[in-house]
């Protein structure tokens, strides 16, 4: 496992990190719990998406996007890239980087996962071939042992 972040279900039905450790998949569940809607394809098709705090980056050549903070919408003193140069910019960012096809099957294991079954405890980790994926749990002990003893998993 390549990097991880723990969550636990809050009270208001959102995912919050345990501890105050950001690695890049922090903006992805930052992004889905913030600003993501389900019907706005948008993302998949614009080369640059900006939403309340975060952007999203697509990169059609390598089929790679980026979704991170964009501090520069909540805080006016900060200067955000100009357009022509997002793409350099976000090599510099902390980003979360993540296949077309891995943030697809990410969203609808993501849903079910938050929806439907309902763990107080997930985590968001990505392996060693960069593969970026989640897993729910009942209980934090549960989710640790997993971190503990995980082994890599088949390549996507």
């Amino acid at each position: 496992m390549k990097e991880y972040i723990q969550l636990y279900l809050s009270h208001d039905k959102s995912y919050y990190p345990i501890y105050r450790k950001f690695p890049s998949v922090w903006h992805l569940n930052h992004f889905l719990e913030g600003d993501y809607r389900l019907s706005d394809q948008d993302i998949f098709t614009k080369t640059l998406n900006y939403y309340n705090a975060h952007f999203v980056y697509n990169d059609f050549e390598n089929e790679m996007m980026y979704i991170g903070f964009a501090k520069w919408l909540i805080d006016e003193d900060i200067d955000g890239p100009p357009w022509d140069e997002f793409g350099d910019y976000i090599n510099q960012l902390d980003s979360c980087r993540i296949s077309v096809d891995n943030l697809k099957e990410f969203v609808e294991k993501w849903l079910i996962l938050k929806k439907e079954l309902i763990f107080p405890f997930m985590l968001i980790y990505s392996n060693d071939n960069d593969w970026v994926d989640c897993k729910g749990f009942e209980t934090q002990a549960e989710m640790e042992s997993f971190i503990k003893n995980y082994q890599p998993e088949a390549v996507h």
